[in-house]
């Protein structure tokens, strides 16, 4: 091989090295465009259904719905929790969020209790049963009881 020839095999083997890279390195950024662009677009979709249901979720409708329990409690103490319900984790957890830094724990033996019912118990009847009394109710399951009946 002449000198020429030497020079052009080399130049085309660099060549053929950076359009491989050149390939690769575009290949990547739409890869990464792409990505880019679909995360966008669901961080959109998930404002705008957030913007349907007037910018509240389960948890701030959870709190709306304990706001004026929590200004009948005391700022901080123990509060019962009762529940019929089957597997009421859920319920609970949202229960001790929303009233904390009160403690709430799942007995009826604290000066006051809430009471989160099925349709299956009736609350008044509860009540006498356990020597409470009512003192707010929140909606047709949840009720705030004081220790001691009327």
């Amino acid at each position: 091989m002449n000198q020429p020839q030497i020079i052009r095999t080399v130049k085309n083997k660099i060549l053929n090295g950076l359009l491989k890279n050149i390939r690769v390195n575009i290949i990547t950024a739409m890869v990464i465009v792409i990505a880019t662009t679909a995360g966008v677009v669901n961080c959109l979709n998930e404002i705008k259904f957030l913007q349907l249901l007037g910018g509240t979720d389960d948890i701030i409708l959870f709190e709306n719905n304990y706001e004026h329990v929590r200004r009948i409690l005391p700022p901080s103490g123990v509060i019962g929790y009762y529940s019929n319900k089957k597997y009421d984790v859920r319920t609970f957890s949202l229960t001790r969020y929303t009233l904390s830094p009160r403690i709430v724990v799942q007995n009826i033996d604290q000066p006051f209790v809430i009471g989160n019912f099925s349709g299956v118990t009736d609350p008044g009847e509860f009540a006498k049963a356990h020597n409470l009394s009512i003192v707010e109710t929140v909606d047709k399951n949840i009720v705030l009881f004081r220790k001691g009946g009327k």
